[in-house]
């Protein structure tokens, strides 16, 4: 991978759309010796774009873990809620408030997944206002 950086100036940056480096290489801007921004190949950007954030792979694999765990769960705690923290069931309770509550409190903000033990979740139908023409 080519660098290139642009040197600090008192007015706005200025690239240039035709430059041979845009789209090919990395440019790095600079302020006061810094690194503030970078000019990335699109190609590259829609890269990493792409990627899931690391937290969502975390949830990812937090559901999975609880899916996997489901059929024990249904003997054990049917109609529980569940919270599950790195692949293991970490509190129980009878509500979403009372499990969650009290991981967070253990566990900090981090991918947790809490859901009630049952076959299929819950599906929630939420109305919403009519139109009434008189």
């Amino acid at each position: 991978m080519t660098t290139h950086t642009l040197k600090e100036v008192s007015v706005p940056y200025l690239v240039n759309a035709d430059d041979e480096a845009i789209g090919r290489d990395t440019i790095v801007i600079r302020r006061n010796g810094e690194p503030v921004a970078v000019v990335v190949p699109f190609a590259e950007y829609q890269a990493l774009v792409a990627q899931p954030l690391p937290a969502d792979l975390d949830f990812e694999q937090e559901r999975a873990a609880f899916q996997r765990l489901l059929p024990e769960l249904l003997k054990t705690h049917r109609g529980e809620w569940v919270a599950i923290v790195d692949g293991q069931p970490v509190e129980f309770g009878p509500d979403f408030s009372s499990v969650i509550a009290p991981v967070r409190q253990r566990f900090g903000q981090r991918p947790v997944y809490v859901r009630e033990i049952s076959e299929q979740a819950r599906i929630y139908k939420i109305s919403s206002p009519r139109l009434t023409r008189r």
